[in-house]
């Protein structure tokens, strides 16, 4: 049996948030292990004190760094993101054909979405490719490529707006920045790891050479676990972002009620080889309607793979067996 959109955004939601549940299970495991290893491996340098000032300092450095960083995300709207990559605002009042196309598409879906009209900017890459960036819908922007507007026909592009808007209402940037900020955390505790390695100095009684250098050992366990967590966060950074991908994906069927536009827009991605966008947005990547990876590459990619995409809307996963309103029979394949 077909399942509709409502299922699988709920699906996608249950597994974003079983993802951050994990990713908080993984920060107070690592804690807790690093507490026993410091322990174990610096005897009666260390002790054993009432308090685990590891595992307090582990968490403290991770969740203040997260906190900072994630403060810094707050204050940077997406037009910020636009204007950094180089796109240029569109003129609500445009008389190009395309543009006039692309602001009338944005003021269609904003109105049936209850959202408010986000400003609208161009990137001059002949890649097809799309984001949206941003905190909240106050402050959202969204971005096309020149791609966007000159390859795909209205559906498609309607089909690539719709999924963008989708990120916009679930607030999908938001949970996205929140994760990486916990990410920069991890990374920040092996960057302490590495510098008190680099200054720890190895004394030579017979005290330390029971108990160990406890500054030394504290460096290992802090680069160990940083690193750790730090790997297996990233996997679950992409595993949370594919998830967001596929509730974006059954948002856009939901508000155009026409699963064969992002699903046309998407097959062209697909057979296109033009890989454009601007070097300095690979901090971005993930932001984008679609993110080119190599094989290897994809168990860290924060996209699923295009053929899964366009298999879960074209096999029923996101269709609307009820809906009177949805044209089942699908358009011809694009030329």
């Amino acid at each position: 049996m077909a399942m509709n959109f409502w299922q699988a955004q709920r699906e996608a939601k249950t597994k974003t948030a079983l993802y951050i549940g994990i990713f908080i299970v993984l920060t107070m495991i690592a804690a807790a292990l690093a507490e026993a290893a410091m322990r174990v491996f610096a005897g009666d340098s260390y002790g054993a004190p009432p308090f685990p000032y590891v595992a307090l300092g582990f968490l403290g450095v991770t969740f203040l760094v997260a906190g900072f960083n994630y403060m810094n995300y707050l204050q940077s709207g997406g037009s910020y993101v636009a204007e950094s990559l180089g796109a240029n605002l569109v003129d609500p009042n445009t008389h190009t054909a395309k543009e006039r196309q692309l602001m009338n598409i944005v003021q269609e879906i904003a109105l049936a979405t209850s959202l408010p009209m986000p400003p609208v900017y161009i990137l001059e890459a002949q890649e097809i490719n799309a984001f949206a960036a941003g905190t909240n819908p106050d402050n959202a922007a969204i971005t096309v490529t020149r791609g966007c507007l000159n390859l795909l026909n209205r559906d498609e592009l309607q089909g690539v707006l719709a999924h963008e808007f989708g990120h916009i209402y679930h607030r999908d940037m938001t949970i996205g920045m929140r994760v990486a900020a916990m990410i920069m955390g991890f990374f920040f505790v092996t960057y302490i790891g590495l510098r008190l390695l680099q200054g720890a100095s190895y004394t030579r009684n017979s005290e330390e050479r029971r108990g160990g250098n406890p500054i030394a050992i504290l460096a290992l366990i802090f680069l160990v676990a940083g690193s750790i967590t730090w790997f297996f966060g990233s996997i679950l950074q992409a595993m949370v972002s594919r998830q967001r991908e596929y509730l974006a994906d059954a948002s856009a069927v939901q508000y155009t009620r026409n699963p064969w536009g992002i699903a046309n827009a998407l097959r062209k991605i697909a057979s296109s080889h033009v890989s454009d966008m601007p070097r300095n947005g690979q901090p971005f990547s993930h932001l984008y309607f679609n993110e080119h990876s190599s094989f290897w590459a994809r168990i860290f990619a924060s996209h699923p793979p295009i053929e899964d995409r366009i298999a879960a809307i074209e096999g029923g996963k996101f269709d609307i067996q009820d809906d009177p309103f949805l044209n089942k029979q699908p358009p011809p394949p694009p030329v």
